[in-house]
């Protein structure tokens, strides 16, 4: 089983990485005066943004349909019910329908829900190309569509069409997914460097090929890996969401089998830890790699107190604060906002040292009051 690096082991390989000039054996990160040990203290304890502090108030009495993810999905799931507890703190029906990690089947159901005649629509994770002719039957219907992690037509990698979602939720620097994705995964990407040591070591990066916001994902976690460790070398290994669980089982088995001197394994997402990487693991013979997780919900952390997953730079579960900050944002296109402010957020570096106990969330500010005091007015 995969052992989870303690915390005075983790400095010690952090400060002779990538550069750094001093060597400190036995220190903890409040002793160290390192850039890694700062790096590490300041992402053990949180590095969060505010919600903003004023908008309209609540716009009750809607009808909202939610196109989820993917239930089977653990984020997907728990994404669905925090999107409709802050509906329901803003007076609203919300119906979350299952999109079954299927744009095909997101996308009928965004045109069964203009069918429905609901007064809004808020999706996730969908690009709009993918779903682009449901978009255009809500625009046709004028039935606002808000977004969070998916990109918009407009996306450069689609060619710079029109966009189509309403509004896409403004996040941690931009009104783009790609703003959120770039903070998260350098800071993903620095963490998992510290922790490991970086230097001269393979990284096997597991990278998700059937959605943009995946891919993008992916080339950020490299462009700072390559950036902050030149040593390093990163084997990508391809799969899709189609292919989970038996058939990505045994893509990413024959890929740690394959490449028996890697050091380190970094998931794309925790959700698939559950659902086939950890049967590749435990299958593959090599129990000795650092597993990097990413968004870190209960199931995983649980594997970090067993000490199989390493580490996670975790949110709060399902991005909990960005389904509130999204429900705000729609909110704001039914009172004719024409302020869109960043909905804040942030994460936390977890590992077997810095994990909730058992039953325990993670330690946030108190987003959902601070929604909470705009939309009670």
């Amino acid at each position: 089983m995969v052992l989870a690096v303690g915390l005075v082991a983790v400095l010690a390989a952090a400060l002779t990485a990538c550069g750094s000039g001093s060597s400190s054996s036995g220190t903890t990160t409040s002793e160290t005066k390192g850039g890694e040990a700062k790096e590490l203290d300041a992402l053990y304890a949180g590095e969060w943004t505010m919600p903003p502090t004023s908008g309209p108030a609540a716009e009750e009495g809607k009808e909202v349909w939610f196109i989820s993810c993917g239930q089977a999905f653990e984020n997907c799931s728990i994404a669905s019910e925090k999107f409709k507890e802050a509906g329901t703190a803003l007076g609203w029906k919300v119906t979350v329908v299952d999109g079954e990690a299927n744009p095909s089947k997101a996308n009928e159901l965004i045109k069964q829900a203009v069918a429905a005649h609901v007064d809004g629509i808020a999706s996730i994770a969908w690009d709009c190309p993918t779903i682009k002719s449901g978009l255009l039957a809500a625009k046709a219907a004028d039935i606002p569509v808000v977004n969070f992690g998916g990109f918009d037509c407009d996306f450069k990698a689609f060619g710079g069409g029109e966009p189509l979602f309403t509004k896409t939720e403004n996040v941690l620097g931009g009104p783009s997914f790609e703003n959120y994705i770039d903070s998260y995964e350098t800071a993903r990407a620095e963490a998992m460097l510290a922790l490991t040591g970086g230097g001269d070591q393979k990284i096997l990066q597991l990278e998700e090929q059937s959605l943009t916001n995946s891919k993008v994902k992916s080339e950020a976690f490299k462009k700072t890996v390559e950036a902050k460790c030149p040593e390093c070398t990163l084997v990508p290994v391809k799969w899709q969401y189609a292919q989970v669980p038996q058939e990505a089982t045994q893509i990413w088995k024959s890929a740690i089998q394959q490449n028996p001197d890697a050091t380190v394994l970094v998931a794309s997402s925790d959700d698939i830890m559950n659902l086939g990487l950890r049967s590749a693991i435990q299958q593959s013979g090599n129990r000795n790699l650092f597993v990097m997780g990413a968004e870190g919900p209960p199931p995983n952390q649980e594997l970090i107190r067993e000490g199989f997953e390493s580490a996670a730079l975790a949110i709060p579960p399902g991005f909990a604060w960005q389904m509130w900050g999204e429900a705000d944002t729609l909110n704001r296109v039914f009172a004719n906002s024409k302020e869109f402010p960043d909905e804040g957020g942030g994460w936390v570096l977890i590992d077997k040292e810095h994990v909730p106990a058992e039953g325990e969330e993670i330690k946030t500010p108190d987003y959902q009051g601070e929604f909470e005091k705009i939309w009670n007015g």
